[in-house]
């Protein structure tokens, strides 16, 4: 008989404080709306977007880093597109002015050369900008033929999941790619079997109010408001299940 081992390659990563502050006159507070959420209630979901759009931009595009700001210590972590880089760089593709099925296939097809999960089947998640969807799609009605029939009362067609000859890749267009032109253009390949947050401690995200109504506090401020507070590191056990694709413009 002869023996298997398997050598891992160890990640690290630091974890990120992310910090988001909402406030509100007392004045404001008091003044009723015409329609709506009370003023309150819409500040404080403006608040939580922020933060999640803060955190979703750190899990896909952050930097590591370490330093101070004013006099504290002060970290930003990884996300997936520079863990996947520096530690899978054959998965990392900017695509040319158009694109061919083939060449969408060779670009994705690296991340089926790692297997982290036999019961999930090789199956990624394919997050893309409202640019990159459109060339997607756009490949496959030039790869395959459809024809309009008399008495048709709607026509087009729209994919949101196609395969390769090695695995099926699920697109959803994410919001936070659409923000920026350079973004709309790009496709991430996530093995979900392989990806997570990690919180530091029970640092999961806390509300913490002052003002409120059942805070007789009133700090010497004329006015209520609150903070949400997270730390976490982004995880990402296996970068060579993933992928990403810059720059995809036009379908060949």
């Amino acid at each position: 008989t002869s023996e298997l081992s398997t050598t891992p390659s160890k990640f690290t990563n630091y974890t990120q404080i992310f910090r988001n502050t909402w406030a509100i006159s007392d004045s404001a507070r008091a003044t009723q709306v015409i329609a709506g959420e009370t003023n309150v209630a819409e500040n404080k979901q403006d608040c939580a977007a922020f933060h999640a759009a803060d955190i979703e931009k750190a899990i896909f595009f952050g930097q590591k880093s370490t330093g101070s700001r004013n006099g504290q210590p002060f970290r930003t972590m990884d996300g997936l597109i520079n863990l996947v880089e520096p530690n899978a760089s054959a998965n990392t593709n900017a695509a040319g002015a158009t694109t061919t099925y083939a060449q969408l296939e060779t670009m994705l097809d690296p991340v089926f050369d790692q297997v982290t999960d036999p019961k999930g089947g090789n199956e990624r998640l394919l997050f893309v900008g409202s640019g990159a969807l459109t060339v997607i799609n756009n490949i496959g009605k030039l790869y395959g033929i459809y024809q309009i029939v008399d008495g048709a009362t709607d026509f087009g067609l729209q994919f949101r999941t196609f395969r390769t000859t090695r695995g099926t890749f699920r697109m959803v267009e994410h919001p936070l790619l659409n923000s920026n032109s350079v973004w709309k253009k790009m496709a991430i390949a996530v093995d979900l079997a392989t990806f997570n947050l990690a919180y530091l401690g029970d640092r999961k995200t806390q509300h913490k109010e002052f003002n409120a109504d059942a805070d007789a506090n009133d700090n010497g401020i004329d006015a209520v408001g609150g903070t949400l507070t997270t730390e976490l590191t982004t995880v990402c056990k296996n970068p060579s299940a993933c992928a990403v694709i810059t720059n995809l413009t036009a379908a060949a």
